[in-house]
């Protein structure tokens, strides 16, 4: 650390030609550098990358971090396809499918576990670097370019982020109920969603985005907890997800006319919690059979039942509303749209109870909750990085003679 290369590192981001050769070499070296015993001293680097603002070489890096990832979803998606093609290779899956656990039928291509945490590291310590991000760059071979001219300033301080965070979040929730449950990311994955809603709030940024796919994907995850209490309880604490999921519908329900896009998505909001009441109620009677009990789960699953008020309310109000609508109608099955009228007709009958702090959340912090988690990652890219460098490839005499122009 006496002798610093955080410069040199620089000047191969930024130029063009060393940034194609050796980019990506010392993307990784950054991130190495970075975390280096950066829990038991001071790591000049974590100073020196995160007051960066040079935008050639913050452009630069980020070509290389899209570059390596683009690889990656590349060599995942032929991956998948020759897993999946012909009709041979499809009844071989198909009948593997029955006897194999559905955690172990992974594709086998490594995660880029440097590069990921070199775009962590960026992204934390960086926030310049986060403009990077927001913005398209011609040099990244994008496949599609825009009919109209993209605006290079953001309509919203996150510019397009929080819709493509949201498609990411669902995508997430829809494709990793299985029976390795992988409890962490999805309370990750919540927590991201929660903070962007609190954004929202705050900020009274009105996003014209498909809320509807957010929310059954929200109800098909309790849908997943409910059936599998039993193998998930043995691992984890539901409770805690659970509460998580029915606070984010609280969230929208008390504080949705602030940043839904129109009043026909809060009409949708309670048209989806009626039409799905069964699975809403499910979750009641199991949080209420838990907290009566005693035991280890007792006190988590009582806050789910006082998180479910308000949505129990909304579906004991509006549930004898439509019944009796279709009743006098004589209509056996309600459209959506009949379903949507009786809702905006009898809100203001409807009493809610103020719920506080749902707009609050535990700020991200490293240290000392994911301290363990980046050593034992770094420890891992190191020994790989070890393994699979070639001092061969590296031209190290044209490399000497030019960094030793750098002042």
């Amino acid at each position: 650390m006496i002798n610093s290369i955080f410069e040199a590192i620089l000047q191969v981001l930024s130029d063009v030609s060393s940034r194609g050769q050796h980019g990506y070499d010392a993307v990784v070296l950054l991130a190495l550098l970075v975390n280096y015993r950066k829990y038991e001293s001071v790591n000049p680097y974590i100073v020196k990358l995160s007051i960066v603002d040079d935008e050639p070489t913050l452009d630069g890096m980020g070509m290389v971090v899209h570059s390596a990832l683009a690889e990656y979803n590349r060599q995942y998606k032929d991956k998948e396809e020759e897993n999946q093609g012909g009709f041979f290779s499809t009844l071989t899956s198909m009948v593997g499918s029955m006897f194999i656990a559905d955690a172990d039928e992974k594709l086998s291509v490594q995660t880029n576990e440097a590069i990921l945490l070199a775009l962590y590291e960026a992204v934390h310590l960086n926030r310049n670097f986060i403009t990077v991000l927001a913005q398209s760059h011609p040099e990244m071979d994008i496949a599609a370019t825009p009919p109209t001219p993209t605006p290079t300033t953001p309509t919203t301080p996150l510019g397009t982020t929080p819709p493509s965070l949201d498609n990411l979040m669902v995508e997430f929730v829809v494709t990793h109920m299985m029976k390795d449950f992988p409890m962490d990311l999805y309370l990750r994955c919540v927590q991201i969603i929660h903070k962007l809603l609190c954004y929202q709030k705050k900020c009274r940024i009105r996003l014209h985005y498909t809320w509807r796919e957010l929310w059954s994907a929200l109800i098909n995850l309790l849908k997943f907890l409910l059936s599998n209490e039993t193998s998930l309880l043995a691992k984890h604490n539901i409770f805690h997800l659970a509460l998580l999921i029915v606070n984010l519908f609280n969230m929208f329900i008390t504080y949705g006319d602030t940043f839904l896009p129109t009043s026909n998505s809060y009409d949708e909001l309670y048209y989806e919690v009626v039409r799905m009441h069964q699975v809403f109620d499910n979750l009641y009677c199991m949080v209420l059979r838990v907290s009566t009990n005693a035991g280890q789960w007792k006190e988590p699953a009582s806050k789910v039942t006082h998180a479910l008020v308000n949505i129990r309310a909304i579906v004991n109000h509006f549930n004898p509303k439509i019944e009796s609508y279709a009743a006098v109608n004589h209509i056996s099955q309600l459209s959506e749209e009949q379903v949507l009228e009786v809702v905006r007709s009898n809100y203001d009958t409807l009493t809610l109870k103020l719920q506080d702090g749902l707009d609050q959340f535990e700020r991200y912090s490293e240290q000392p909750k994911e301290a363990a988690f980046f050593k034992d990652l770094v420890r891992s890219i190191s020994l790989n990085v070890r393994k699979n460098v070639s001092l061969n490839t590296l031209s190290q005499d044209v490399l000497l003679k030019e960094f030793s122009t750098i002042s």
